[in-house]
């Protein structure tokens, strides 16, 4: 009997949105990646799923899965490898996906379906739509659907389940990927610099945590060793769910990034790093060098008008600059809402339900 859906990706940031989706439909999971698979199996262990080998591909289990699916649902492009399978192809994006140019779309153009995000993204999408002619349509952000309501008793639940001091202010770092992001340049900095009278948790880019290269895992072990002497220190290498950790956060610092802009929908109190790769110059070259348009790039980089940038004020430390954040949370609360209606629209949870919906009465 014929699958009637697959959900299809070897990186942790798409589980998020899969996982909503196969609750509501059922179908199974496929995974190439061992690292992903355990963190899948051991996050939803009700959920059905199966390896896609690559050694012996033909006769996996996710391969059989893949090649019997009506549809296939997955987060990123994969266009050589979701090639052989006649299954209809589905794309709901991982994370918010703010890089959209005309090479993008080039690696979009073998799906029979996308699902955008808002309208930051088909602004974008529909400037360099040119000659071929996308199905689309434009539903939320799926993740949303995991984001629990901000309140005290939620706070208090996650912070006492990672034995941080629900008292506290709790500031969360969470930087872009390896050869991009600030983890390098700030992670000690902040360990040393912001007072222990705060909670704080440092996330690395899931591209860091679950695949540490050998010369990273010493490091690691240094800096777990730093957060264990400072005290109310978390270093969480996706142990904990993202959602839980924005909704905690009192103050987000981070780079501009997917993390940055989830958490506008809590307005969270931002403090951008601004650093090296990190600086509003720098995101604006590598945009442009993509092809965006500078109207779109000026959508993407919104995001560095939701708070200070440590590298603009001339902080004296951290510290300073996190105190001077939390001060002036008011003075950009109307950047941090505009950009959230920009990138996502309306503020709820049911993004999930209407991809759901459309999956199940056009493909299914």
């Amino acid at each position: 009997m014929k699958n009637r859906v697959c959900f299809f990706s070897q990186m942790y940031q798409s589980i998020p949105s899969l996982e909503v989706i196969q609750r509501e439909l059922g179908g199974v999971f496929v995974c190439g990646r061992a690292s992903t698979m355990r963190y899948f199996r051991r996050e939803n262990p009700e959920l059905s799923s199966a390896r896609l080998t690559k050694r012996f591909k033909r006769f996996s289990a996710g391969y059989n899965e893949m090649l019997n699916a009506n549809c296939i649902v997955t987060g990123s492009p994969y266009k050589s490898l979701l090639s052989p399978y006649s299954g209809k192809k589905l794309m709901v994006f991982h994370g918010t996906y703010g890089a959209m140019s005309s090479d993008v779309l080039k690696e979009l153009s073998h799906f029979d379906h996308l699902f955008l995000i808002g309208d930051r993204m088909e602004r974008a999408f529909l400037r360099h739509q040119k000659d071929k002619e996308f199905n689309y349509t434009k539903t939320g952000f799926i993740p949303f659907n995991n984001f629990t309501d901000k309140n005290e008793i939620n706070r208090k639940a996650v912070l006492n389940t990672i034995n941080l001091d629900p008292d506290l202010k709790t500031i969360v770092y969470c930087p872009s990927r390896r050869g991009y992001g600030s983890w390098e340049l700030c992670v000690k900095e902040l360990l040393k610099g912001i007072s222990s009278e705060f909670n704080l948790i440092l996330r690395p880019h899931p591209s860091q945590s679950m695949n540490l290269r050998w010369h990273e895992k010493s490091r690691m072990k240094e800096l777990q060793s730093m957060a264990g002497q400072r005290g109310n220190t978390v270093i969480d290498l996706v142990d904990v769910a993202l959602s839980d950790i924005l909704m905690v956060a009192d103050l987000l610092i981070s780079d501009s990034n997917s993390p940055s802009e989830e958490a506008l929908f809590y307005d969270t109190p931002h403090l951008l790093t601004g650093l090296a790769n990190c600086s509003y110059g720098k995101f604006e070259g590598r945009l442009a060098n993509l092809g965006m348009e500078e109207e779109d790039i000026k959508d993407v980089l919104q995001i560095f008008d939701c708070g200070p940038v440590y590298s603009q004020e001339k902080y004296c430390s951290w510290q300073e600059a996190v105190d001077d954040a939390l001060s002036r949370e008011t003075d950009y609360r109307g950047s941090r809402e505009a950009a959230f209606s920009s990138i996502f629209g309306q503020r709820d949870r049911d993004a999930g339900h209407r991809v759901a919906e459309i999956i199940r009465s056009e493909y299914l």
